[in-house]
């Protein structure tokens, strides 16, 4: 041993035989850590730390020695003569100091726990590391049904979230809104009338332009939409008589009740059976008989229609 100032060199000048060189060549090879429990130190090392500097310096020393040797190797000349380290010599402080300095291999691992010991034998394998399990998704829970929702006040929240729900506007008319109370026709259609007049003069403008346009497909045109407007006219008129039959039926039985007597209500089948017989009241004699024949043909075509109909279905 030859001392320096700063560090210890050691140099050896024994030569070791080819196994033995084939066995420290082994011992350069890169190996894993491994995790180990730490040595007790005793009180005895603490207090001696320049000591424990000095065999870390011995040990970093070391490796500046094998890198001299690569060189003289890579310049051809003959290794060196290399000895054999005694760990036994080193001494303790140092020991963990060098283990303390070396990277934990299970840093992810919680609680510390030590790695099995097929993981330990397994140094060409890839390093096991612990992941946290999954926890199940916390479900939203509410103290009773009547309050609100909780969650977690990490999670952000958006900025287009509805807490309370508002109906959608919708363009209504108050006239016919449920909440105005139910419709009274009769009211409604005196408050109106002045529309029918409306009606009937477009009608008989429409049949005057009729005369005067000579666009056959104009003309055509017009006659329908005549037509259809002289339909629900009458449609209107005969709605009206059926319900001018009914008002007066209920007008006879209030003065009958106010009497005393039991009140009766028409059915439909007997409300239609006046109708007819108001109907037919101010017709003459050819004026009925046609009117009946055009009922009879409508029904007699409607009939006709079913049966083809019964006739087209296939059987079951």
């Amino acid at each position: 041993l030859s001392y320096y100032p700063n560090r210890y060199h050691i140099t050896t000048h024994t030569m070791l035989s080819g196994k033995r060189k084939q066995g420290f060549s082994g011992l350069q090879r890169r190996v894993r850590p491994r995790r180990e429990a730490e040595p007790e130190v005793d009180e005895h090392f603490r207090s001696e730390p320049e000591e424990m500097d000095e065999d870390g310096d011995e040990l970093s020393d070391d490796g500046e020695m094998d890198q001299d040797d690569e060189d003289q190797e890579s310049d051809g000349s003959p290794p060196p003569k290399k000895s054999n380290i005694d760990i036994s010599s080193v001494s303790f402080g140092a020991l963990a100091k060098a283990q303390a300095s070396m990277p934990a291999p299970n840093k992810r691992r919680k609680g510390g726990a030590e790695p099995s010991d097929s993981d330990s034998d397994s140094d060409s394998g890839p390093e096991e590391v612990g992941r946290k399990p999954k926890h199940s998704a916390h479900l939203a829970k509410r103290t009773s049904k009547h309050a609100p929702m909780e969650q977690s006040s990490k999670k952000p929240v958006s900025r287009r979230r509805e807490v309370i729900a508002v109906p959608k506007m919708e363009v209504r008319d108050p006239r016919f809104d449920p909440l105005s109370g139910p419709i009274d026709e009769a009211k409604a259609r005196k408050a109106y009338a002045f529309l029918d007049d409306y009606r009937k003069d477009e009608m008989r403008e429409l049949r005057a332009e009729i005369k005067k346009t000579k666009d056959a497909d104009k003309k055509e045109e017009m006659k329908r939409l005549l037509l259809s407007m002289e339909s629900k006219m009458k449609t209107r008129e005969r709605k009206q008589r059926e319900a001018d039959v009914v008002s007066e039926h209920k007008r006879k039985e209030k003065e009958l009740v106010k009497q005393g007597k039991q009140p009766f209500y028409l059915k439909k089948s007997e409300q239609k059976k006046r109708f007819l017989m108001d109907q037919f009241a101010g017709m003459k004699k050819k004026q009925v008989d046609r009117t009946i024949e055009r009922k009879r043909k409508k029904v007699v075509g409607r009939e006709r229609k079913e049966l083809d109909q019964l006739q087209r279905r296939p059987r079951e």
